[in-house]
């Protein structure tokens, strides 16, 4: 009975203050949204089990090697996976593209080339037909596949007599043997899958064929025991064939992870642990400030508790009294966050699967499920124990002596002085964290939007071309091929040119005319392998020439360098004819400068300036490799100028699959400044809320701390002292809770910039930081001394009659 009572009469309080109760209210909501949103966007992204049965036991391989992630080689998977006895089940896929030809005119499709033990591993069989089965693989076996429910519906309109229908997949009549549920898309966005190739399955160790792998493991055998296993046995067969097949020498690792951990290359935790801190900390300062605001109003009442308290009350009762307030309002924004949180997910689902044409991993449904639900109650449990038990056991733990003998006249307590001025330390912490970090990335994340990167994509078409080495072993068949496809490319009336690119980075460079004490001295720079003329993609030749088609294997090799490089080594002459050494394919080989070419970024100077690092440009019919990115500029509209491309490929060699669709060139980086615009708003908007809820609780802390020495101030004015005087006191006494929690916020933002600053390769000028530093100090000085400046100026403003009886 007595805490229905208290329940009532906590209710009768709260609507009796309706502002008090909205702007409470707000502050949380605020607070546990953000927090709340993070956490379940993240958990979506990275661990929630794949939705397939058995999905949390689904695991995918990752195979390391010189730092450089990639999939296990076909033939490395051939010769272990007999030997292996930690997994239940192993197997392999590749994902690729294809294209579905409709008439002349035809669309990309994610597709994956599957084994026979593909679907049995998802546990999940087709609705219509059968799945692929170990038939299907064998040499001369008739071509079919398995289609996704969005295919059927959307390129057969749903036709019931699907089962009896072909595609013309890459060219080729493929029969359809069976329709897949609906959103099923493991591994990852397939809509379409194909049988894998014998050439795959029986690799050769040279072929460089890589898969990629899905794995479960045994009953009672846990990760770290397989990963030992697979690692050991992929090492050892790649230490055996480094010298029969002249492979690179190194070391290769092994790592079994979950298909969403795979997605972000093991990256995730880094990423969830670092956003959801930043959210915390949002939650901790709605914490802060509602407590601040219910400490404010069990002040208020501190007088009347401890005459309670000295009438015989128990503490249980007391801190049950002044805690039903925040119980109520903490429970009802808990509610409501939940509920905002579950639109602004809802909301995030749609957007991001418009934003990604070809649609996103099947696992990335974000919306309110189980684990939000959950953690919603338990940041609400926190935000009761922290903004409404603690401050009602604080009031409710008071010296009954003291406060009715200091606490009269609305005097200030000690404690709650010192706790009042560590409240507003921590915020002032907290705030300058986000602010500063927000200010810092915001800017940087607009800068890199306007970034000059030294290239230009405009109109300019992309496509990743991977020649089977099995059917082209040679390199001279495998400059013929590019050659015959970038002609039939060149020769179509709307386009300007072709131009095919290779990155290798960290390539070791040595200079003729340069001493080096150690092998570790020579420079690393980023090779690109080139066929055609690097003008279509916006790098203009300086001096010297392209190259052409006598630059080729058997001829003199040759290399273009860029502006920088001739600037580095070469100042104040040519550098053509100059002789370098790069490291090649394990080789050293010397290469003539036949032309200068102005400078681009590139990934070892992403974050730097466009003159930080060096780029050689060799000839790609002299080192020739399997893998090309094809650039072709287009004139006018790069509308459907993918056609373009594929009619030359069929009319090349119709059994070449590429790993990647062909798109505009511009796309990715489009959406990378997307990407960066958004991340940009968020930081913003993070601080800038973060700055509203120090005001909000800083004001009202200050306020109550005034009201509380309103009597104080009567007989100060009383005694001659000045309205400038006192307001200069309580701001002084201000400014000390400030300069203690915006320097340590500064003192680890110090830390922060100068880690920036290595890492970016100065990119941004020191001054720069300085500058945010000091504008966000400014900022939230302002703000700060605001808010205890409108209380204080308000206080001094009463009659000194009405402030001595003030209670």
């Amino acid at each position: 009975m007595s805490l229905l009572i208290d329940f009532k009469y906590a209710l009768r309080l709260l609507f009796k203050d309706p502002k008090f109760t909205g702007m409470t209210l707000a502050v949380l909501i605020g607070g546990l949204s953000i927090s709340l949103f993070t956490f379940s966007f993240l958990y979506s992204t990275f661990y929630k089990p794949l939705p397939m049965p058995e999905g949390e036991s689904a695991l995918a391989v990752s195979v390391t090697f010189k730092e450089n992630a990639s999939d296990i080689s076909a033939f490395e998977f051939n010769e272990i996976k007999s030997q292996l006895t930690s997994f239940a089940e192993i197997g392999i896929y590749q994902n690729k593209n294809v294209r579905l030809l409709v008439d002349e005119s035809g669309k990309d499709i994610p597709t994956s080339y599957v084994d026979a033990g593909f679907f049995n591993f998802s546990r999940t069989l087709p609705i219509m037909g059968r799945a692929i089965s170990s038939n299907d693989l064998t040499s001369g076996a008739s071509p079919v596949a398995v289609i996704s429910y969005e295919t059927w519906q959307n390129e057969l309109s749903g036709d019931a007599e699907v089962l009896t229908q072909t595609l013309r997949l890459n060219g080729i009549i493929t029969d359809i043997i069976g329709v897949m549920p609906r959103g099923y898309r493991f591994p990852g966005v397939s809509k379409i899958w194909l049988p894998l190739a014998q050439e795959t399955i029986n690799a050769a160790p040279s072929s460089g064929i890589n898969v990629s792998t899905y794995a479960r493991l045994k009953k009672g055998i846990d990760i770290a025991t397989a990963e030992k296993e697979l690692d050991s046995a992929v090492d050892q067969i790649y230490q055996q064939n480094v010298a029969l097949y002249q492979l690179p020498e190194g070391k290769k690792h092994v790592e079994l992870m979950t298909f969403p951990m795979a997605q972000t290359g093991g990256q995730g935790s880094n990423i969830f642990t670092f956003l959801n801190i930043v959210a915390w900390m949002i939650l901790l300062l709605a914490c802060i400030n509602v407590g601040n605001l219910l400490l404010a109003r069990s002040i208020d009442r501190q007088k009347e508790t401890a005459i309670r308290a000295a009438l015989g009350a128990s503490t249980k009762r007391l801190v049950s009294q002044l805690m039903w307030e925040g119980v109520i309002i903490t429970v009802l924004g808990g509610i409501l966050s939940l509920l905002l949180v579950g639109a602004a997910l809802d909301y995030t689902n749609v957007a991001i699967h418009s934003w990604i044409p070809n649609g996103t991993v099947f696992w990335w449904q974000w919306g309110m499920d189980m684990e939000t639900v959950g953690m919603g109650v338990v940041f609400t449990l926190v935000t009761i124990l922290f903004a409404a038990f603690l401050p009602a056991w604080r009031s409710a733990r008071q010296d009954i002596n003291t406060t009715l003998r200091d606490g009269t006249r609305g005097a200030q307590s000690k404690k709650a002085g010192r706790l009042s001025r560590i409240l507003v330390t921590t915020q002032v912490f907290i705030v300058g964290i986000l602010m500063l970090i927000g200010a810092m990335s915001g800017y940087i994340s607009q800068s890199f939007i306007n970034l000059d990167l030294g290239d230009d994509y405009t109109n300019v078409m992309r496509a990743s071309v991977p020649l089977p080495v099995y059917k082209y072993p040679e390199p001279q068949q495998q400059a013929n091929v590019y050659l015959s496809l970038m002609e039939r490319i060149s020769n179509h009336p709307q386009v300007e040119g072709v131009v095919t690119n290779n990155w290798m980075i960290g390539t070791k460079l040595t200079i003729d005319s340069i001493d080096y004490a150690s092998e570790n001295d020579k420079p690393l720079v980023d090779t690109i392998s080139v066929i055609g003329d690097t003008q279509y993609v916006g790098l203009n030749l300086v001096d010297g020439r392209q190259f052409n088609n006598q630059d080729k294997i058997g001829n003199r090799k040759v290399a273009m360098i860029s502006q920088s490089m001739a600037n580095r080594y070469w100042p104040g002459e040519s550098a053509i004819g100059k002789n370098i050494t790069l490291e090649l394919f394990e080789k050293n080989e010397v290469l003539n400068i036949v032309g200068i070419v102005t400078n681009r970024m590139n990934p070892m100077s992403l974050f730097g300036k466009l003159d930080s690092d060096d780029e050689v440009y060799i000839s790609g019919l002299q080192f020739v490799q399997p893998q090309q990115l094809l650039y072709y500029r287009i004139r006018g509209s790069v509308v459907n100028g993918e056609e373009i491309f594929y009619k030359a490929l069929f009319a090349t060699d119709r059994s070449i699959e590429l790993d990647d669709s062909v798109y505009p060139a511009e796309r990715n980086r489009n959406k990378m400044r997307e990407s960066m615009r958004i991340a940009s708003n968020v930081t913003f908007g993070t601080g800038l809320f973060a700055l509203m809820l120090a005001m909000v609780g800083i004001y009202g802390l200050t306020s109550n701390s005034v009201a509380q020495r309103t009597h104080e101030v009567g007989i100060r004015r009383a005694v001659g002292a000045t309205d400038k005087s006192i307001v200069r006191m309580f701001i002084k006494q201000g400014a000390r809770q400030l300069i203690i929690g915006l320097g340590l916020a500064l003192a680890i933002y110090s830390l922060l910039a100068l880690g920036f600053h290595e890492f970016t390769l100065g990119l941004f000028p020191p001054y720069l930081y300085i500058v945010l530093g000091a504008s966000v100090a400014a900022i939230l000085s302002t703000i700060v001394m605001f808010a205890i400046y409108a209380p204080t100026r308000r206080a001094v403003r009463m009659e000194p009659s009405s402030a001595l009886r003030y209670e």
